[in-house]
């Protein structure tokens, strides 16, 4: 099971997984870099945690802005679990976490199958900077701490060889 969330920030690699490590009580990353591209991996209880700055050439024109790559791979072998209802479920939650207690804006892929073909589509997330804490749920002049855009429309994922 794995997922990956988009980020747009202007921060570099190393602030931005000092940040998350932080936020997440993650152990000390390891930086180390894979075809010359830099990466940080934490690993904690079957997880391994990458991030990283996206290849261009991989993003979707949607996502073009979304520099940084947020990848939860976990590693359960000999289980019964559902776990793409549990990556469904993750997804969305890391990427509103990490815009509202960091203040980024993240993206995250939505999929459906539909006959033999998935469609997709992403998810837009972004800090409400106008969010006051001390207004309730249901009071006059309550806002989401978290602003996520209406989707695009879906589209067919095609097979890429």
């Amino acid at each position: 099971m794995s997922f990956q969330i988009c980020i747009k920030t202007d921060k570099s690699l190393q602030q931005l997984a000092t940040e998350i490590r932080d936020l997440l009580s993650l152990p000390s990353s390891k930086q180390d870099s894979f075809a010359g591209e830099l990466y940080c991996q934490f690993e904690m209880l079957g997880m391994i945690v990458l991030i990283h700055q996206a290849d261009e050439e991989d993003r979707d024109a949607a996502i073009m802005d979304y520099t940084y790559s947020f990848d939860l791979q976990m590693s359960f072998t000999e289980h019964e679990l559902d776990t793409d209802e549990t990556e469904y479920r993750l997804q969305p939650y890391y990427a509103q976490l990490l815009s509202f207690r960091l203040g980024l804006d993240t993206a995250y892929q939505e999929k459906q199958k539909t006959g033999h073909h998935w469609q997709m589509r992403y998810r837009f997330c972004s800090k409400n900077h106008n969010w006051n804490s001390s207004i309730l749920y249901g009071e006059e002049g309550w806002a989401p701490a978290v602003l996520i855009a209406p989707p695009g429309p879906w589209r067919v994922v095609r097979p890429q060889f």
